[in-house]
């Protein structure tokens, strides 16, 4: 089983990983350092257990493991915390187990054991579990998710990136090159400045010294550079 680890104090990480490590089947895939880091290891990992501190800066582990089930239902989560004043919370969010610092050694193994026997009886560890496909953007504090097949493209347009769905237009103050690792294989970038999804794709066209990437039901364009143009079509006719 594939564990996350989600703990802003080094040390106890350390100790985490030491104890996990020690233990068969399970294999650590990444380490969290706040609530923000720990959402997006989550889009990027899909682990089957996050162990999570719940304390931690940005955003608590309690709000990030909220959202991070709202991205992967089929998530394990068990709370290491230093404090007891969430337990009750954290039935809430369906965690395996409440576990309070210091970290006992035997607790956390039973934890893990009860985490892996619920995956396997759910049949949640499996190469083709299904994931939510959606976008986690921020916007002023607040976290919400788009989901992927609404994304028509997403172009960068005064420092900003800007997601184009049917809808609406979102504004983010994150780079393309930080949206595209977290994008799935339908979306290619056509251009420095644009990441277009192929499945809304209906034709390209020669404009200038460049190419116009059209879209079905949506009138705007994005544009596509010539040395982009043959990694489109090779996309596109797979």
């Amino acid at each position: 089983m594939k564990v996350l680890i989600a703990e802003d104090n080094a040390p106890s990480r350390k100790l985490l990983k030491h104890l996990i490590k020690s233990v068969p089947n399970y294999q650590i895939v990444g380490e969290a350092v706040n609530g923000e880091d720990l959402i997006n290891k989550v889009m990027m990992e899909k682990p089957d257990i996050v162990l999570v501190d719940i304390n931690m800066p940005l955003l608590n582990g309690m709000e990030a493991v909220k959202s991070c089930k709202k991205i992967l239902p089929t998530l394990q989560v068990i709370f290491i915390t230093g404090h007891d004043e969430y337990a009750l919370e954290a039935f809430g969010v369906n965690a395996i187990d409440y576990i309070v610092k210091p970290i006992e050694r035997g607790r956390l193994y039973s934890a893990l054991e009860r985490a892996a026997a619920f995956s396997k009886k759910t049949g949640t560890v499996t190469p083709s579990a299904p994931v939510k496909k959606d976008l986690m953007i921020k916007q002023r504090n607040q976290y919400s998710f788009i989901p992927l097949e609404e994304i028509i493209f997403i172009e960068r347009a005064d420092r900003k990136s800007v997601i184009h769905t049917v809808n609406q237009k979102i504004e983010l103050n994150e780079a393309l090159t930080d949206l595209e690792e977290i994008l799935d294989s339908r979306f290619v970038a056509s251009h420095r400045s644009y990441i277009i999804n192929l499945q809304h794709l209906t034709k390209i066209e020669a404009a200038g010294q460049s190419y116009n990437a059209y879209f079905k039901n949506y009138e705007e364009t994005a544009k596509v550079s010539k040395n982009k143009l043959a990694e489109l079509q090779k996309c596109k006719s797979l």
